[in-house]
This record gives structure tokens, sequence and C-alpha cells, in this order.
């Protein structure tokens, strides 16, 4: 599992690499932004899940099959490290929408609570990083609605509600409806999207009627058909 460090590196690296690309670009002209389009970024995949949909199991299938690593808390992990912070404030706002003036008042009774603001720019350079580095499966926390669709596979796991209780044990109708809703206003409030609108996937799957290893299937089949469209080259690690 990659340290916190080693993603604040590969970050910097990322940031410097931006920034030498819009330099050309914006000096070079069209032609230039037409070259460095195919500088390499990916492949990955973003999984974006509903709770007690497979999608974390599916997530960490994909990543075998590939080869690829897969990064879910450790995306908290490596935040928590870079901000310093505990991960269990910062859990209070992974994948949860908190309003302003509950932001607002819960920094002036926690000074040392970094506030949505701060967690969500320090998500974005996490994700983004990761995606950079490329061969990567990322799940959750909107990480689709931030990176450039050209260069991975976006996917959306689903399942009914009856099946998604019969896969969380000890699990509520109330708490998994309350579960979707807090993923329905984080992706409201942090990019101002619906978490199912289509245009935000390339791929979405019912898992109530696909076993895992279907799935998988489906989802490689997706992945090498969308890069070898753009001349990228597919590898996996049982290939």
């Amino acid at each position: 599992m990659p340290s916190g460090k080693e993603i604040e590196q590969l970050i910097e690296r990322q940031a410097k690499f931006w920034e030498v690309r819009k330099r050309l670009s914006d000096e070079g002209g069209e032609a230039a932004r037409q070259a460095l389009a195919h500088l390499g970024e990916g492949p990955w995949i973003t999984v974006s899940k509903q709770w007690g949909s497979g999608g974390v199991e599916l997530a960490q299938r994909i990543g075998e099959e590939m080869g690829w690593q897969v990064f879910d808390r450790e995306i908290l992990i490596a935040i928590s490290e870079n901000t310093k912070m505990k991960q269990t404030v910062l859990s209070r706002m992974d994948e949860r929408a908190i309003g302003a003036f509950n932001d607002y008042i819960v920094q002036l009774l926690v000074p040392s609570d970094p506030g949505q603001l701060t967690y969500t720019r320090e998500m974005v350079r996490v994700i983004w990083g990761i995606a950079r580095q490329g061969n990567a499966v990322i799940v959750g926390r909107g990480a689709n609605w931030i990176l450039d669709p050209l260069y991975g596979l976006r996917i959306r796991v689903m399942a009914p509600l009856a099946h998604r209780l019969e896969r969380l044990p000890g699990a509520t109708e109330k708490e998994v409806r309350k579960r979707d809703a807090e993923q329905v206003s984080f992706i409201q409030r942090v990019y101002d999207k619906r978490i199912d609108d289509p245009e935000g996937y390339d791929l979405m799957l019912n898992m109530q009627s696909m076993d895992f290893e279907t799935a998988v299937d489906v989802v490689m089949a997706a992945l090498r058909k969308k890069l070898l469209a753009r001349g990228q080259v597919f590898t996996s690690y049982n290939s």
C-alpha cells in the first residue's frame, strides 16, 4: 500500500508536469495542445458504487485481474497523513455532504477540524495524483467527475435495495437509504452533479443479475475496447 508521503511525492511530480504541459500548450498554440494531449496519463478505472451493491468486492477483483493497485480507504489514509488529521475526523466528511453552516460551526467548536473544503481539496489532489500514475482502480468519492474520461473507464455499480440488504447482514432499510442519500448529497454539493447521471459513466452494472466473474469480464471488455479505440496499449496482469 502506498504511504501518504509516497502519494504526496507523486502529486508534486504531477503538479510540475501539469505546469510544464500548460506552459508549452499556451506558448505553442493549438498544434502543441493536440500533441500534448497524447502524453501518457492513466489508465485507470473509477468505481462508483451503492452501499451493499458489491462494488468494493468488484473493484478488488478487477484489481487482481489487472494487477493494479486498488485505492479506497488508502485515499483517506493519504489525506490523513498529508493533513496530519485523524482518520476518525476525516471519516465524518468522507462521501458525506456537510452544509456550509454546520461546517462553520464545527470548525468553531473543533479548531483542529479541517472543514469539508480542505478535505475536498486534498481529496481531489490525491485522486488526481493516483490517476496520473495510472494502473489504478479508484473506488468512490466522485473520482469519475474529476478525471478526464479519455484516459480510463468510469463504472457505476448498483443493485436493488432488497438485494443490497441481503448483502449487508444487520443493516436496516433506513440505514441503507440514509447512506444512499449521503452519497447523493456529497456528489451534488462537491461536484454539482447527479450521482446517477449516465453522462458520468461509461458502464453501469446491476449486480442483482450479474455474478462477479461476468462483471469483471464485462469491465475488461469495455476497458480494452475504449483504450484500443484511442490507440492506447492495453495490458493486464493475467493477459
